[in-house]
């Protein structure tokens, strides 16, 4: 095999992983924002609840994750203090461009329609407040995404080799 096709091949590992766990991480933050805000709703609040958005935006958010992680997938599963430490950074990264692109995805069926305008730019920038929002008071949400970078690193090294 040559070099660029087993290097090819040893990165395709890593990325698959770091790419599933940024999908997981993507719409697991929006689920936690709209869980905040869905807890208490009544019987005929939830009637009025557009579920066809909703999981439109989970999914956009689940893609942003994946497409995230396939591209920063270099900054998990390497070796030492200096990888868990790459870890760490790439994972606020991968997040934050997760949330963010996934909130591009959401909002792409009316990019199409309506082509980009300035006005698009604030709710696909405010994907980028959507972890700080669904964290904020939730000491548990912050630590799963904690428990979710460790695992990453951890399974992403182990794909690597």
């Amino acid at each position: 095999m040559s070099g660029r096709a087993a290097s090819e091949k040893s990165s395709a590992g890593p990325r698959r992983v770091v790419a599933l766990m940024m999908a997981l991480t993507g719409a697991m933050f929006l689920f936690f924002l709209l869980r905040e805000d869905v807890q208490n709703f009544t019987a005929l609040e939830w009637s009025d609840l557009p579920m066809a958005l909703v999981l439109r935006y989970l999914v956009a958010m689940a893609l942003g994750g994946a497409l995230s992680g396939w591209l920063l997938a270099g900054f998990f599963g390497r070796a030492g203090v200096s990888g868990w430490a790459l870890a760490g950074v790439g994972g606020v990264i991968a997040t934050l461009l997760a949330c963010l692109v996934g909130s591009a995805f959401g909002r792409l069926p009316e990019l199409l329609a309506d082509g980009w305008q300035l006005a698009d730019l604030i709710p696909v920038m405010a994907g980028l407040l959507v972890p700080v929002f669904a964290m904020a008071g939730q000491p548990l949400i912050a630590a799963g995404w904690v428990v979710i970078v460790v695992l990453t690193h951890i399974l992403a090294g182990r794909a690597r080799g």
